[in-house]
């Protein structure tokens, strides 16, 4: 087959530039309209509260130069190392103010809005098909499982790596046409930097390669120079991987920076068996399959979604239902896999950056989370872009009943699209703030453990910030009973034995007897009371932040002279210590907790120094 000529498409229509950018316009106005609503949202106290408002220091400087000082230097190691995600934090809180959640959430918009324009641009110019790339960039749009990541302030990193990963694309797309050596050469770098800014706002994004790659080899087959089933021609696939070899080498490197830092701040390592073990390989031959037959349903579906499934859970049984879709699954890949590779190799592209965009969530080196909407941000293009190309064969090849067929084609997509958009604004409004979230997610009919963490925490926030004692103690009783409900919603579901997994329902079981032992004290408790429930909390799950409040509740009733409470104290604040210190952020906090021991247990002292030099003060 021959190469369409330049500003044409395969299917017919004119791709003139006017009316591309009209097209583009239209997309971003429409993507920007939206989720505009989300521009009042505030926080959902999920991560944005610690890792973003907790952090002024690094996006609240005097000047942008001193914010790129303690992103780069002065905070630095920290748990997120994102150097151009938070990069795009402190300019949004230069511009529109670090106690404004406008600009967070401002940015998380144009960059969805922009991300949906480089879809289009992309699909157009790597197939050369007008049609198919406008409908598949418009139902992206659309999708619901976007709502997490553009709605949610720490959606930023999943939006800005899309940004930077669709743009790699685009201009490979383009270099791959580009008759000069030079011009050619110079958008292979261009490339080539977008893939550590990619990386470093989102680490999911290291197997961009792997989608560069796939698409430099298939690119023929994509705009329609080589017939779909033409074999594939493996001497240029091989010079393809060469050229790919230092975005391999830099990837690399980048990956073990990062993966050191996240096992240094305890986010990876030592939650599951060993990746290669035979135990967790038998777990990812099951829950691998069961996590993509999930994140299409989301896809697809446009109502119940979650910013926190309870299932996949390896310490929850499989249903039956689970079990089919595993299976169906694997016939499903298998049978997509062995068609497009012998008969459609404009259609493998899609198949294959499914799954490599999906690959750093297969729970490899374990960390517990199988299923997350922001995790299908772009593999969801993928899903679309398979189900629009069928879609519009069978339309070309529907003969006598192809006006018939386009009346229930287009029928149907409008009503998929107008149900995700109508889904998609009420689950936006989920994240108007954390009482509407966590109150959204307890409602839904199979709620995380998280959940109920998470709305009995806003009222215990509440309680703790109103000062009227009425409030107070309505804020108290909602927590309570809020918190029981979980702590029952836990005991009542078939837990099997974790085999040595982290199982993140039990940390959110020990975070409701904390909340309780918080309120116990809010509310003038006997201290053994208040003791009580934080015990209960760390025996469950020894959490810094458990530790740290039983470690205060013994130190107040250690004073003035029960020495041996206070040592018991000690051990829970070294804990506290031991599992903080890796944040430098926490340094100066750390050294001035224990400065109350040998101010008030001068007994003390030598074993507050034995803490320090083990913390390598």
């Amino acid at each position: 087959m021959t190469a369409p000529e330049s500003g044409t498409s395969t299917d017919g229509r004119a791709a003139s530039p006017r009316l591309i950018v009209l097209l583009c316009l239209l997309l971003a106005l429409a993507s920007f309209a939206l989720y505009a609503p989300s521009l009042g949202f505030g926080y959902v106290a999920y991560d944005d509260i610690p890792v973003l408002r907790g952090h002024p220091n690094l996006y609240n400087q005097d000047s942008f130069l001193q914010s790129l000082h303690e992103i780069f230097v002065g905070n630095f190691p920290r748990e997120e190392p994102l150097l151009v995600r938070d990069v795009t934090w402190a300019i949004d809180a230069r511009i529109f103010g670090f106690t404004s959640p406008f600009g967070f959430h401002f940015g998380n918009v144009v960059l969805h809005a922009t991300n949906v324009v480089l879809l289009f641009l992309f699909l157009l110019h790597a197939t050369r098909r007008l049609r198919f790339a406008a409908i598949t960039a418009g139902l992206f749009a659309t999708l619901a499982i976007h709502v997490e990541p553009v709605c949610w302030i720490m959606g930023r990193k999943d939006v800005l790596g899309g940004c930077f990963t669709l743009l790699a694309l685009l201009l490979q797309s383009l270099g791959l046409r580009q008759a000069e050596p030079g011009r050619r050469r110079l958008l292979w770098l261009a490339v080539f930097l977008l893939y550590p800014l990619a990386v470093l706002s989102k680490l999911s994004a290291i197997t961009l390669v792997l989608v560069l790659a796939t698409h430099r080899i298939l690119a023929p087959y994509l705009d329609g120079r080589s017939a779909p089933a033409a074999p594939i021609d493996w001497r240029e696939a091989r010079r393809t991987a060469f050229c790919f070899v230092p975005h391999v080498l830099l990837g690399s490197v980048l990956y073990l920076w990062y993966g050191h830092i996240l096992y240094v701040f305890q986010v990876i390592g030592g939650r599951g068996p060993s990746p290669l073990s035979l135990a967790h390989l038998r777990t990812l031959a099951v829950y691998v399959p069961l996590s993509i037959g999930r994140t299409v349903e989301h896809v697809l579906s446009a109502a119940e979604h979650s910013i926190s499934y309870l299932r996949p859970n390896v310490a929850l049984p499989l249903s039956r239902g689970d079990i089919a879709v595993v299976l169906a699954v694997v016939a499903v890949v298998a049978s997509l896999l062995w068609f497009a590779s012998r008969r459609r190799k404009d259609l493998l592209f899609f198949v294959l950056a499914f799954g490599f965009w999906l690959l750093p969530y297969f729970n490899v080196e374990y960390i517990g989370i199988w299923v997350a909407d922001r995790y299908a941000y772009l593999a969801s293009m993928c899903v679309v872009g398979l189900l629009v190309s069928l879609a519009l064969e069978a339309l070309a090849s529907a003969g006598r009943a192809r006006t018939v067929a386009t009346v229930a084609a287009v029928g149907l997509g409008l009503l998929w699209a107008c149900y995700g958009i109508a889904s998609g604004r009420a689950h936006q409004r989920a994240f108007r703030d954390a009482r509407a979230l966590w109150s959204y997610e307890v409602g839904l009919p199979d709620p995380s453990l998280l959940a109920y963490n998470g709305l009995a925490k806003s009222f215990m926030e509440e309680a703790e910030t109103t000062s009227d004692p009425i409030l107070r103690r309505v804020h108290l009783a909602e927590m309570r009973s809020v918190a029981r409900e979980g702590i029952r919603r836990y005991r009542v579901l078939p837990w099997l034995p974790a085999r040595g997994y982290f199982i993140a329902a039990r940390t959110e079981f020990a975070g409701l007897y904390g909340l309780l032992g918080r309120a116990a004290a809010l509310a003038g408790a006997p201290p053994e009371r208040r003791i009580q429930y934080l015990r209960r909390a760390y025996e469950i799950y020894p959490a810094a932040s458990t530790a740290l409040l039983l470690a205060k509740e013994l130190f107040d009733q250690a004073l003035p002279a029960d020495e041996a409470r206070a040592r018991e104290s000690l051990s829970f604040c070294a804990d506290y210590a031991a599992k903080s210190w890796p944040d430098p952020g926490k340094h100066a906090a750390v050294r001035a907790i224990f400065g109350n021991y040998t101010r008030s247990f001068p007994a003390l002292t030598a074993e507050v120094q034995a803490i320090l030099g083990r913390l390598g003060n």
